[in-house]
């Protein structure tokens, strides 16, 4: 049964590489999971910050190397629960260069997202916003904390409305549809302006985004 699931999964992952997928057994053993990633850099001192408004805290479904749909090129990366039309914000300064929109909440083939370019050249990931959340245009210069758009249940989210954010070295990246094509790997980020988070965030855990 394991090896079906597990089947299904990878099936999922192919369409886009967002999907969660997990046994009770992966649930139980998130937590630890990250102390076997990285490296990651000193959290206090990175560039990024939580993707959501200061004062607001949610809760991380999965995290990195969680394994499913957090594994391959996507093995880096946070799922943040969260409503739909929860405002999402830019995590780090850049340009906007590519979005997605007009999907419908509930469609599981396709999804919403922007990707924003930072000045080392490395590429952040929106994803599962909602129809019509899209709040930025390419081109568009952003800084860090600024609004870019509405979370939603668009792609495979497995029914669980969240908002999936990852880092990636490029723009090539595996199996999102409209953008070039490529091996761009998913990469270790921790976020400052919360509390330590040394190897990565933890999942089944709620962080509290912080002034910066």
């Amino acid at each position: 049964m394991k090896k079906v699931v597990g089947l299904i999964c990878l099936v999922l992952v192919a369409c886009f590489g967002l999907y969660a997928c997990k046994s009770d057994t992966d649930v139980a053993h998130e937590a630890t999971q990250n102390e076997e990633c990285g490296p990651f850099s000193d959290w206090s001192k990175s560039a990024y910050v939580l993707p959501y408004s200061v004062s607001q805290e949610y809760i991380v479904n999965q995290t990195n190397c969680s394994g499913y749909g957090h594994s391959d090129y996507w093995l880096y990366g946070y799922d943040f629960i969260m409503d739909i039309g929860t405002p999402v914000h830019s995590m780090r300064s850049g340009e906007v260069v590519y979005t997605n929109d007009g999907v419908e909440d509930g469609v599981r083939i396709d999804t919403n997202f922007i990707l924003i370019e930072h000045d080392d050249g490395t590429i952040s990931l929106y994803s599962h916003l909602t129809n019509n959340g899209v709040l930025v245009i390419k081109g568009q210069l952003v800084n860090k904390g600024d609004l870019i758009g509405l979370s939603g249940d668009t792609g495979n989210t497995g029914g669980l409305p969240h908002l999936h954010v990852s880092l990636h070295p490029c723009i090539g990246l595996p199996g999102v549809k409209n953008v070039p094509q490529g091996n761009c790997d998913s990469q270790p980020f921790n976020f400052a302006h919360t509390e330590a988070n040394p190897n990565g965030l933890v999942a089944r855990k709620k962080y509290l985004a912080l002034p910066f």
